[in-house]
């Protein structure tokens, strides 16, 4: 059975397919159109204005709100598609934290359905990964902005980031280039608190979004479907306890390898048009060859 790793692997290498930049994590998308027969609001309208005035609105108060943000800390419950051989559609999920300071860094805590823990932190200076069932971790010095290391992590070593854009401070540019249609669905009063529910598509992917309504327009639910990918699987996310002012200690962003944790290799992919050019792919750790998971003897159970 065929199981997808979001965010890290035994041998800490990236390999999953993304797409261009950020693209492929458009932190939004949707489950599917309307039944026959059942109007979207404003449905007339977009024949011929594809991104609905009151829907962006709502999409650029929050997208403003959270790039605006010095810090918050969010929990996301996640679940995700994969797809077998067969067709068939296998669910899986996982719950993460994320802290984020936009002047300390970023920490990502990941619990998974298979109950392996995975731990993503940056201090400003340094990158690291740790997988706590193999009890092995990579780092790669990256001095830079919280910006610079999600865009390394995405672009460079190919991690797959759940609502990446989310992260970054760019977010209101990145979300009006990547939009090609966005509508207005509804208020919903049935979420935790209400929400207004947009749907829209960018060239990859098609999404939906509810956010709140209230003074803190926060995303509280995601749906992102990857049309592009065979059999059309998603994404789904319930983003909860939203701190936009969490007490966050600059040791929460610095790693300390607990007794016996392995350092292996975190190896960058090369950009196409650097391919000709003769490099390192990416930095070394003190292992001369990084494992992989068929390396360890990794070979049953769920490929991610």
């Amino acid at each position: 059975m065929k199981r997808l790793m979001w965010l890290s692997w035994s041998a800490l290498c990236a390999s999953l397919m993304l797409g261009p930049a950020l693209g492929a994590e458009t932190p939004l998308a949707t489950d599917g159109p309307p039944r026959s027969g059942q109007a979207i609001p404003g449905q007339a309208a977009q024949e011929s204005a594809p991104v609905d005035a009151r829907a962006m609105a709502v999409l650029k108060r929050m997208a403003e709100y959270l790039a605006q943000a010095p810090r918050f800390r969010v929990t996301m419950r996640t679940a995700y598609d994969v797809v077998q051989d067969s067709g068939e559609k296998i669910e899986f999920g996982e719950r993460r934290m994320v802290t984020l300071s936009r002047s300390d860094g970023l920490r990502v805590e990941v619990q998974g359905s298979d109950e392996q823990r995975r731990l993503v932190v940056f201090d400003g200076r340094m990158l690291t990964v740790f997988d706590a069932g193999e009890n092995v971790y990579a780092q790669v010095e990256k001095a830079g902005s919280v910006d610079d290391v999600v865009r390394y992590l995405v672009q460079d070593l190919q991690v797959r980031v759940p609502l990446a854009l989310l992260l970054v401070s760019t977010l209101p540019a990145e979300l009006e280039q990547r939009l090609t249609s966005l509508d207005y669905v509804e208020r919903d009063a049935l979420t935790a608190t209400p929400t207004d529910h947009l749907a829209g598509q960018t060239a990859d992917v098609d999404f939906q979004v509810w956010i709140a309504t209230g003074d803190e327009p926060l995303p509280q639910r995601v749906v992102i479907t990857y049309k592009m990918d065979e059999g059309e699987p998603q994404f789904r996310a319930e983003l909860s306890d939203w701190s936009l002012n969490p007490e966050v200690s600059p040791a929460r962003f610095t790693f300390e390898p607990p007794q016996g944790a392995e350092r292996i290799a975190m190896l960058a992919r090369i950009r196409r048009a650097e391919a000709d050019k003769p490099q390192n792919v990416g930095p070394q750790s003190t292992k001369e060859t990084p494992r992989t998971p068929e390396a360890s003897g990794s070979t049953g159970g769920p490929s991610k």
